[in-house]
């Protein structure tokens, strides 16, 4: 017999030598993967994670960040402390965070994606789609609204009519048109739909509501307003009051209904021609692509970054967390997971940076053609004249055209140079006040009347 043959004789047993061994290599190789999986109990356990915000204490970003600190470390294997950190100016927080260590303990805690901030701002010291996204548990909604005297029932429907859509913004120059009001602006000028902006020196939630009821304008540009109306002022809605004329939101995330009313209308990127939509996306889209959310570092290994959504998700869809969640916050908790955004981001990006030329040329556009010509009475911190009407025992007072409310408590109220209380405040009185907004009207801190 050859040797050949011998080989061939014995071959049989030689697969079986190599099939063993190639098992027990396979069992090592297991144990040794085992043995390298990241243990996520182990590496939170006895931690502090911290996150960031670029925001001063108290605003509504702080707090919820305040809440995740409070009720999110349960949720990530290991429970690890969780504190947060206020770095400011935006977006100093997040210059920090972008040269943090990518292993779970520091994250951004945002307002918004901000993306492509760093093409137009050179504070922002980062490249946002190398940002670990975790995930957003809020709709970043942009609903334009509409007095219920508006004859039209969307932006689409308002070409040729003679009644405008009057808003109030804190713009100065062009350069100031951004986010929700760019993207009201645009879709105005791309139906040719009648719009005026007044240049106001504050439009916050109390101002704009009360020039509403004064009829100084007829819209309000609403994000998560759309949802806090109904307690601020029930009924506008459902008796069509306020009406909605354009959803403005991200297509990818329709406006959930509030709970007075649901959105109707389509969402107005169905409204586009193709090469607007194209501008829209570029533009309008990076800015809206969620509301509250947070990322990492960049270069978090995939197995922390995992670790982090998956809690993110569990806290979001636990119903006790949602339910604070959603009372803080005054809208629906609205998740979506880090790797959603992280594709969202990549794409929005690179449609901002395409579109990026045509920016401040279409400002330019806009604040010509909106903003010239158009005043509204603003609301002034000291108001003087004749007590015109009284109301509601003294309650409420008009002085010079302005409702005043009168709180016990809170006016330091002065007729001929005596204390008084407020029933004995009179018409035909001439009086100073030194007021401010509060929930919506205009408070008097001092009345000094003769």
């Amino acid at each position: 017999m050859t040797r050949g043959h011998l080989l061939s004789v014995r071959h049989p047993f030689h697969c079986g030598r190599l099939a063993i061994a190639g098992a027990l290599a396979a069992v090592v190789a297991l144990a040794g993967g085992e043995a390298r999986a990241f243990d996520a109990e182990k590496h939170f356990k006895g931690q502090t994670m911290r996150l960031i915000v670029d925001f001063k204490p108290g605003g509504g970003t702080d707090i919820q960040a305040r809440y995740f600190a409070a009720h999110w470390g349960k949720f990530i294997p290991g429970n690890p402390r969780i504190r947060v950190s206020n770095i400011f100016p935006n977006p100093a927080g997040r210059n920090y965070v972008w040269k943090s260590k990518p292993d779970g303990l520091t994250l951004s805690f945002l307002a918004s994606a901000g993306t492509g901030r760093e093409f137009t701002d050179d504070a922002a010291k980062y490249e946002t789609v190398k940002f670990v996204q975790i995930g957003s548990h809020a709709r970043r909604d942009v609903v334009l609204l509409a007095r219920g005297t508006v004859p039209y029932n969307s932006l689409k429907e308002a070409k040729g009519s003679k009644a405008p859509l009057v808003l109030a913004e804190p713009v100065a120059s062009a350069s100031d048109i951004d986010s929700k009001l760019l993207a009201t602006a645009l879709m105005a000028m791309w139906l040719d739909a009648p719009l005026k902006i007044a240049a106001v020196a504050r439009s916050g939630t109390a101002d704009t509501l009360v020039m509403l009821e004064r009829g100084d304008v007829t819209g309000y540009i609403a994000g998560s307003q759309w949802y806090a109306l109904p307690k601020l002022r029930p009924g506008w809605f459902k008796s069509g009051y306020l009406k909605p004329v354009a959803d403005l939101g991200h297509p990818d995330t329709p406006t959930v209904p509030n709970s007075e009313i649901s959105m109707t209308l389509p969402n107005a990127y169905t409204w586009l021609t193709p090469e607007q939509k194209e501008l829209w996306e570029g533009i309008v889209l990076p800015g809206i692509i969620y509301g509250k959310g947070m990322a990492a570092p960049p270069n978090m290994p995939p197995e922390i970054a995992k670790v982090l959504r998956d809690s993110y998700e569990k806290a979001a869809r636990d119903p006790a967390f949602a339910a604070g969640l959603e009372k803080i916050q005054g809208q629906p908790v609205a998740f979506l997971r880090g790797e959603k955004l992280q594709d969202m981001i990549v794409k929005a990006t690179a449609s901002f940076k395409k579109t990026l030329p045509q920016l401040n040329p279409l400002r330019e556009d806009i604040y010509a053609r909106y903003f010239k010509g158009v005043k509204v009475p603003t609301i002034p911190e000291q108001i003087s004249g004749k007590i015109t009407r009284v109301a509601k025992g003294g309650r409420m007072v008009t002085i010079d055209g302005h409702a005043v409310r009168l709180a016990n408590a809170r006016s330091k109220i002065t007729i001929n140079g005596a204390a008084a209380e407020r029933g004995a405040v009179k018409a035909g009185m001439s009086c100073d006040v030194v007021g401010a907004m509060r929930k919506g009207q205009y408070e008097a801190k001092k009345l000094t009347c003769k």
